[in-house]
């Protein structure tokens, strides 16, 4: 059974054992759990195609200094990361909206509500709508995502094996995003 939950609530059900594993942003702090590196993303920024952004081939952070940000909701950790990247690029949060999900932004973004942070991954499939995904020059704004499980579960050697096989795919993935134009 696959399950789509913000990081604290997945983390409880592996502590307590009502997960095997979960695929998460990391670092996870916890002496408890495994956690194995996946792999890493950048961060895009989505943008109406009728933005001042749109014509843009790339960014830098500092670009994003007048413009906010629509964020998804507390408890997920996209939202920590995306926050830290307002923080450095001096952006800031559209309060007046919050997503409950990564495919909420992008329909919102396709709609011209306004513009958003998306990991590479979830870029993969924009919206419908006019969207321009933009790269960030020079070190880009990025998250790592790995898989975890508990510490001695019986599972350990399996889920080693399936990280290894999610990595792979990830790879590819990533890699075939950086070869696509800009869209």
């Amino acid at each position: 059974m696959l399950i789509e939950e913000k990081s604290d609530a997945l983390l409880a059900r592996l502590r307590s054992g009502n997960l095997d594993a979960a695929i998460l942003a990391l670092p996870v702090n916890d002496d408890h759990l495994k956690a194995e590196f996946l792999f890493e993303e950048d961060f895009l920024l989505a943008v109406p195609g009728t933005h001042p952004l749109a014509r843009r081939q790339s960014l830098v952070l500092g670009d994003l200094d007048r413009y906010d940000l629509m964020l998804l909701e507390e408890g997920h950790c996209l939202r920590d990361q995306a926050l830290d990247v307002c923080r450095l690029s001096g952006a800031s949060e559209r309060t007046s909206f919050r997503a409950t999900s990564l495919e909420t932004l992008r329909q919102m973004v396709g709609a011209n509500v306004g513009i958003t942070l998306l990991p590479e991954l979830a870029a993969l499939h924009p919206a419908s709508g006019d969207i321009r995904l933009l790269r960030f020059e020079g070190i880009s704004p990025n998250r790592r995502i790995g898989i975890c499980w508990r510490t001695g579960s019986a599972m350990g050697a399996f889920l080693e094996s399936i990280a290894g096989l999610l990595r792979d795919v990830a790879q590819e993935l990533l890699a075939d995003i950086s070869r696509s134009p800009a869209t």
